[in-house]
């Protein structure tokens, strides 16, 4: 430790370090950007560094007793899965989930009888959500909410009240515990933790990323202060306030009252069984942050997942008060998985883009330590509903690309599987019933509610969840290709909007050939070159068939196609030399610990 703390100075200086941030940008205080590649081996020693200074002595707590039947020598292996490409994530809301809505309103009153979903009441969706091909839960917040400014008449689920109980327990909403049950709080949750295990579904925890107003005032020490002594909240929101990971920021030193309570939340989500958490926002914090608390849960739980909300290309912060999105540092610092630029699928003009956002995507793996990866967040909670952007055969194209591109853990949220618009009737207006300071009903437009006890996710397209199981029985079906396998970009020709997106994944001799049309409005054609394609290649679909037929027209070395709106197919074809006559810019590998 003597050598690496005498020679910090040294390495923060061979750190670039932006002087040139324009206004709007800039930060009291310079920010680590990304080094150079040749400089990656620094950043890892200063970060071994900080956590060393930062480092609190941190009382653990104490385990919660076992309660129900956990399954029988049950291990942790979210985060190998992360590392492979392995996890297939449903993002739920627990009191929506199972939410009980009689009148059809879409609100939940407990006046009329309603009931919000519970964790006990969720155990009965456990075999539905097997069925459809998923092996993770991604639990949204399950804290008590903020009441004081707060964004709906159950307060944002991204706006606590606290995080920990007195005891050192998690804290949880009690929205989501089953009053006639003699259980705990905590000990309702647990059992129905065992029950996913049961399933081998893995539970990962949304860890908010601020504090409510009521926190804010209760816990001064934890939260940021302008010069000015009035709070820091990202522009927009008036419902949470901003906490302040510094002791001193100047010496990078960090506060450890907020660290020891982000500790305890780690150690009591491992006791209750949690598999691993998603960090909110991981850049409010700073590496050296996540640095120690991802060092601290490894300790109790190797394989204890984390997955930071962080992009990829969007360097500058969208909000007032909030730092750089450094996606490359946060893998760094521990982070197993960010979500990349999913999103924004929707937005991509045509195949050739599509395909370049790959390529980004798998350099950064080959810039990182091996095994980083992202999850396929082409709609989270924070998006619209993919049915406001092309309609349920968009949502199928969607189910088949998160399924056969590579560097992905397939991701939706519930609703996805029936075409939720996610557009409430009740938005905005006035409610007779509320546990906040406000009466009016607050959603976001197409995007699922968070601020009010609403109904349980739905639509009217249950053919999305037909085709998506299929797509991840596909996947399945051909893991080590769809989790390992090469990405070849294949060319074409006779594609005059670059509407047709066609690729291979290729893995020990094996192909599975993807075709798919980016125009969610009208047919599109293609010639496309298949090195060693066989005029006598059967094509058999391996996801189900949708939307408007498609035709081909198999030659040898190449396939016609013509692609109805938004149609995607995926073909096993037998082109086992097919990379040995493909240019190697051609194709791309995801960096893989090597086994």
């Amino acid at each position: 430790m003597t050598d690496i703390n005498l020679n910090s100075n040294k390495i923060i200086n061979n750190l670039r370090i932006d002087s040139t941030t324009p206004a709007k940008n800039k930060q009291e205080t310079p920010q680590i950007q990304q080094a150079d590649r040749t400089h990656s081996d620094l950043i890892n020693k200063y970060l071994d560094n900080q956590a060393q200074i930062n480092k609190p002595s941190v009382n653990k707590t104490e385990k919660i007793n076992d309660v129900g039947s956990a399954p029988a020598n049950y291990k942790n292996n979210l985060r190998s899965m992360f590392r492979n490409n392995e996890a297939v994530i449903l993002a739920i809301v627990p009191r929506t989930f199972t939410a009980v809505d009689k009148n059809g309103d879409e609100l939940i009153k407990r006046k009329d009888g309603e009931k919000p979903g519970t964790f006990l009441s969720a155990i009965n969706r456990l075999d539905e959500i097997k069925a459809e091909g998923f092996n993770t839960f991604h639990i949204l917040p399950i804290h008590p909410t903020g009441k004081n400014h707060a964004m709906g008449t159950a307060g944002s689920l991204y706006a606590p009240e606290k995080y920990i109980e007195d005891d050192g327990q998690i804290a949880i909403d009690p929205d989501l515990v089953d009053p006639n049950d003699p259980r705990t709080p905590q000990e309702q949750m647990k059992a129905f933790i065992n029950e996913c295990h049961k399933r081998d579904i893995k539970v990962m925890l949304d860890l908010p990323s601020c504090a409510s107003v009521d926190m804010f005032n209760k816990h001064p020490e934890l939260m940021a202060i302008d010069k000015n002594g009035n709070a820091e909240t990202p522009e927009g929101w008036l419902d949470i306030r901003m906490f302040n990971p510094w002791e001193d920021k100047s010496k990078r030193t960090l506060n450890k009252a907020l660290l020891d309570m982000h500790m305890k939340y780690v150690d009591s989500c491992i006791d209750l069984g949690i598999d691993g958490i998603r960090s909110d926002v991981a850049r409010a914090k700073p590496t050296e942050f996540w640095d120690i608390l991802i060092n601290h849960a490894r300790q109790r739980d190797p394989e204890f997942a984390m997955l930071g909300e962080s992009y990829t290309y969007e360097c500058a912060s969208p909000q007032k008060n909030m730092p750089y999105d450094r996606p490359e540092d946060s893998l760094r610092a521990g982070f197993d998985a960010i979500y990349g630029q999913h999103h924004i699928f929707h937005e991509l003009k045509n195949a050739t883009e599509a395909s370049n956002y790959i390529d980004e995507m798998l350099d950064m793996s080959n810039r990182l330590p091996a095994g980083k990866t992202l999850i396929g967040s082409f709609m989270t909670h924070d998006d619209e509903s993919l049915m406001n952007h092309g309609g349920a055969d968009f949502c199928n194209l969607i189910s088949v690309v998160q399924s056969t591109i590579p560097m992905c853990n397939p991701y939706v949220l519930d609703g996805f599987q029936s075409g939720d618009y996610y557009n409430y009737g009740y938005a905005h207006k006035e409610s007779d019933e509320t546990v906040t300071d406000n009466h009016e009903l607050e959603v976001h437009p197409y995007k699922m509610d968070i601020f009010n006890l609403s109904r349980k996710p739905g639509g009217n397209n249950p053919e999305i969840g037909k085709v998506m199981t299929s797509a991840f029985k596909m996947r399945k079906e051909h893991e080590d290709i769809m989790t390992k396998g090469d990405f070849i970009e294949l060319t074409k020709s006779k594609d005059k909007n670059d509407q047709v997106w066609a690729y291979a994944r290729h893995l020990n001799g094996k192909t599975v050939l993807v075709v798919a049309n980016m125009n969610k409005n009208r047919d599109s054609s293609a010639v496309i070159n298949i090195p060693t394609l066989k005029e006598n290649q059967q094509l058999n679909n391996l996801v189900d068939n949708y939307g408007q037929p498609s035709k081909f027209q198999v030659k040898p070395n190449e396939l016609r196609v013509e692609l109805g709106p938004s149609r995607a197919h995926v073909f096993e074809i037998d082109t086992p030399d097919i990379e040995k006559y493909c240019d190697p810019k051609q194709i791309h590998k995801q960096n893989f610990n090597k086994q």
